[in-house]
């Protein structure tokens, strides 16, 4: 990406229309030169923002004010961290919209370098894991179910992800597909789950 193009909106537009099919919360795309970030999907509105606005960027000081306020000094901290080495995000944390809705988020971002590996732009993927959480504690096999249900649809549109030739997004939905994958594992040895609520082969 030339140093003054602005955010690849085909990528995002074709990407989120693969992910709103699989019910994903949505992506970002943070032009780390100008601190601007760019949410898609419904993303943006978990953070209080207006989907339209967004879209044409938003100050990453009026992103990170969509975060609960409990969560706002962990998470600024991280993207602050990832920014400054060129590393990858990856954090779960609640969002706080207009109405005052909470959701909690798995974000995972990885930061894209130019040649002397100064970072350049931020790209990631957010995923809804409110039910997972909330039906943790109280059942265990709804948890299980409803993580199974999440893996199946990061799988449905891995294909579609990998068809945009963005290897950072490649990248990051395996990373999910992975930690998913390990967790699931950990749950389904739990006592009281069901042998028929254990996951599936993941590949």
């Amino acid at each position: 990406m030339g140093h003054d193009e602005p955010p690849d909106r085909a990528m995002n537009s074709a990407l989120q229309a693969a992910l709103n099919a699989s019910g994903f919360v949505g992506t970002w795309e943070t032009d780390l030169r100008k601190a601007i970030v760019y949410p898609a999907g419904s993303f943006a509105s978990l953070l209080g923002l207006d989907a339209q606005h967004a879209a044409l960027g938003v100050s990453l000081a009026n992103f990170l004010q969509g975060i609960h306020p409990e969560d706002r000094e962990r998470i600024a901290a991280l993207v602050h961290e990832a920014h400054d080495t060129a590393g990858r995000f990856e954090a779960e944390f609640r969002t706080l919209n207009l109405s005052g809705l909470t959701r909690w988020i798995a974000a995972r971002g990885q930061v894209e370098t130019d040649a002397q590996g100064k970072g350049l732009r931020c790209l990631g993927i957010a995923v809804d894991v409110t039910d997972t959480r909330q039906s943790d504690a109280k059942d265990p096999e709804q948890a299980l179910r409803t993580m199974n249900q999440i893996v199946e649809s990061i799988i449905s549109v891995r294909h579609s992800v990998g068809t945009l030739r963005v290897p950072v997004l490649q990248t990051l939905v395996d990373l999910l597909l992975f930690e998913l994958g390990m967790e699931l594992g950990r749950r389904a040895g739990q006592p009281g789950v069901e042998p028929q609520s254990r996951p599936r082969n993941l590949h």
